[in-house]
């Protein structure tokens, strides 16, 4: 029966490549227009469908590896479910057939950060890992380039690269394998449109330690509902903690610092976490490093030289003199709320806004989601010396936070809230923060650091 692969984006046409090299039946299919490639992948025998209405018909197959972006409600999934298609995405191929160790990151936030800081902490220790190159936004998500690790030859008694992947729900509702290290490193809720509800999500992330093994081991956030997923899998449990000591992963202690345990004791790591990111991550890292054979002195040093990702609270130059931090990654509440954690009362020149709909329904809609909402609102009203919001969700920030007090600037785009941001500069602000509490473009993310380093 035919491999049914969804969209024309490059991953999904290397995919092809390969599926069809092994003697399979591909067709390729996609709602766009088909692009340059798709002679070449018709002489490959593939059959290629532009402009095709999966959501109407998805067709037969006996697998699809759908796009990243499909949400779990839309109509194609539900179809290709009822009819007993397994339904299928890169991430679960490559798990399916790494023959190495693997590792798998999620949380509702601080993945791409935690993911970039452990391979910077693998490669400082010596450690070959295979981490993906191509992901949009600096995301590590699962790419095609991670498929010649698949097919490479390796000289005797050479295993394979360890496979780190970073992992979203969006990824994880569309997989049947774990892999033999998954962190769980924050859990509230988030992109319910994607999933249709709470459990849902929350079913999605569990994929990640559902399909381990006995031996493997999964490492859990002590502070939140991921700790609740030890349930759900056979695998040993360690945990993380920002609270609290723990009796097996790492923990941050007020006074030493990091701190990571294991049947040996404690080894104290000292203030690693002030250096490279939130202390979240630096933490989650330093667990996942030390299972993955990571020494005390590699994730010490590999921590403090670590570069952190684009756009994720980042300092990104200058507004009328005034330090820029760009948090554009920040497209729920409480990611933008714990940016904003750190600064003292009306302290901070505010730019947020965004869309209401990137693509998968109404953001931050649902009742759990609202309150996130509110409470960020919450935060922002303490911290804010003045608010310009933009774009589609500007009217409905803006409304939250009159309720609250504040009278935010209203714009249009981004540009104008630069320039609005701008004439509110002053010497007493502490920071311009870009967090945008919804989702952004691209373009926008990019747009934003070229406008910070000029005055209107």
């Amino acid at each position: 029966m035919t491999v049914l692969i969804e969209g024309f984006a490059p991953d999904a046409i290397a995919l092809a490549r390969l599926l069809v090299q092994e003697g399979r039946a591909v067709r390729i299919a996609s709602a766009t227009a088909a692009n340059e490639s798709a002679t070449a992948l018709r002489e490959l025998g593939i059959h290629v469908e532009p402009a095709a209405d999966l959501d109407a018909d998805p067709g037969l197959a006996e697998i699809a590896y759908l796009d990243v972006w499909t949400p779990e409600v839309a109509p194609r999934v539900q179809r290709l479910r009822a009819q007993g298609t397994r339904i299928s995405c890169l991430g679960d191929l490559l798990l399916e057939r790494w023959d190495g160790p693997s590792i798998g990151i999620t949380g509702t936030a601080g993945k791409t950060t935690t993911t970039s800081l452990v391979a910077h902490v693998l490669r400082t220790a010596g450690i070959d890992v295979a981490v993906s190159q191509g992901a949009r936004a600096d995301n590590l998500w699962p790419t095609a380039d991670l498929l010649h690790g698949l097919q490479a030859e390796r000289s005797p008694g050479a295993g394979a690269p360890i496979l780190l992947l970073e992992l979203t729900s969006s990824h994880l509702a569309f997989m049947c394998s774990s892999p033999t290290i998954a962190a769980v490193i924050s859990f509230w809720p988030d992109h319910l449109e994607l999933h249709g509800d709470l459990p849902r999500y929350r079913r999605a992330k569990e994929t990640i330690v559902r399909h381990q093994r006995a031996g493997d081991l999964a490492i859990l956030c002590a502070d939140d509902a991921s700790a609740g997923f030890a349930a759900s899998t056979p695998a040993d449990v360690a945990e993380i903690s920002l609270r609290r000591p723990v009796e097996r992963g790492a923990f941050l202690d007020p006074e030493r610092g990091v701190v990571l345990v294991d049947s040996k004791g404690e080894t104290v790591l000292g203030p690693i976490h002030r250096s490279a990111a939130h202390p979240g991550n630096v933490v989650a890292a330093a667990a996942i490093a030390a299972a993955a054979g990571a020494g005390f002195a590699s994730i010490e040093r590999g921590a403090s030289t670590a570069t952190p990702p684009r756009w994720r609270a980042q300092p990104a130059g200058t507004l009328m003199g005034n330090r820029v931090v760009d948090d554009g990654m920040a497209a729920t509440p409480l990611k933008a709320a714990a940016t904003l954690a750190a600064y003292p009362d009306h302290s901070v020149v505010l730019i947020a806004g965004g869309l209401n709909d990137a693509g998968g329904g109404p953001v931050h809609a649902t009742p759990e989601e609202r309150v996130l909402l509110e409470r960020a609102c919450d935060e922002i009203a303490r911290v804010a010396r003045a608010v310009v919001v933009f774009g589609e969700a500007g009217p409905r920030l803006a409304a939250l936070l009159r309720g609250r007090g504040v009278e935010p600037i209203e714009t249009t785009d981004l540009e104008a809230a630069v320039a609005a941001a701008a004439r509110r500069c002053s010497p007493g602000v502490a920071g311009v923060v870009f967090s945008p509490l919804f989702p952004v473009t691209l373009d926008d993310r990019a747009r934003f650091a070229a406008l910070v380093g000029r005055s209107p």
